[in-house]
This record gives structure tokens, C-alpha cells and sequence, in this order.
């Protein structure tokens, strides 16, 4: 890690010198050969850190991940995907019927044999009537009315 700590400050140390100089250059005569000094000085520096010893790739090893942390971040990232989309769907649904809700959160169940279940969901509303949204929320759902909380914007 100190070897790429010294190579950075070295690069950026450089990049300074090459740019207080470049612009004290007498004429644009010189640009294209002062450049190209410059360049091959740059890579020196850079990569003299990397030849001065061995170089050790160990530090940078991945980490472990073993297949359950996979399959944890996949069915979140999964779980997630497909609450999001449901959610986007039920709310046109209801702006369809007229309730136009504010916010809605679908939470759902990924099964071991791959079926996904909604278990319950909160919709906040604006304005307007909690029992009506949640009965056409559940209708569009196809879940029981039990597993549907609306709340109006503002109460807790």
C-alpha cells in the first residue's frame, strides 16, 4: 500500500511541476519535445516505486464471500426489484380508480421454491378515504384486507 501511496505522490508532485513549467516555456517551439521529456519522466517516476522491490499482489486479494452472503445480496437485491415493481404497479392501479397515493411499500416473501408472496403493504395517502384505498388495494393485490395498512400524510 506504501508503494502506491508513493507513486500517486509522486504523480501528483509532477503533474504541478510539469504545469508551472509548461507554462514558462519561452515558445510554442519547444511544446511537443518538452512535452514528451516530460511524459517519459512521469512513467519513470511512477513506476520506480513498483521496480525498487518485489512486488507483492497479496494485499490485494479479494475478499471471501462465501455462497450464503451471494445468495443473501442476490434475494435482497431480488426482493427489492420486485417490491419496487409492484409497488409502481399498484399505484397506477389506483391512480386508474382515482386514489392517487403519495407513497407505497410492497414487502414480499421469496420462497425456497422460488414463489414470491406479498405479505402485507402500506399505502400513505394525500387525502381521501383509508378504508376505500385499502379494499381496492387488496382487490388489485388479490391479498386480504388485513395485510394492507393506509395511513393519510401527516399521522403516524
Amino acid at each position: 500500500m506504501d508503494t502506491l501511496c508513493s507513486a500517486a505522490a509522486s504523480a501528483c508532485i509532477l503533474g504541478i511541476i510539469f504545469a508551472v513549467s509548461e507554462n514558462m516555456l519561452p515558445s510554442e517551439k519547444f511544446a511537443k519535445q518538452m512535452k514528451m521529456i516530460f511524459s517519459l519522466i512521469l512513467i519513470a517516476v511512477i513506476t520506480a516505486p513498483f521496480t525498487e522491490g518485489e512486488i507483492s499482489l497479496d494485499s490485494f486479494e479479494m475478499p471471501d464471500i462465501t455462497d450464503n452472503d451471494s445468495t443473501f445480496i442476490y434475494n435482497s437485491s431480488f426482493n427489492s426489484l420486485v417490491s419496487d415493481n409492484i409497488s409502481d404497479n399498484l399505484g397506477k392501479e389506483l391512480s386508474e380508480m382515482g386514489i392517487f397515493p403519495v407513497k407505497i411499500s410492497v414487502d414480499i416473501n421469496n420462497s425456497q421454491d422460488n414463489s414470491i408472496s406479498i405479505i402485507g403493504a402500506e399505502i400513505i395517502i394525500s387525502s381521501g378515504n383509508t378504508r376505500e384505498t385499502a379494499e381496492a388495494a387488496a382487490e388489485i393485490l388479490g391479498i386480504d384486507r388485513s395485510l394492507i395498512s393506509v395511513k393519510t400524510e401527516g399521522t403516524s
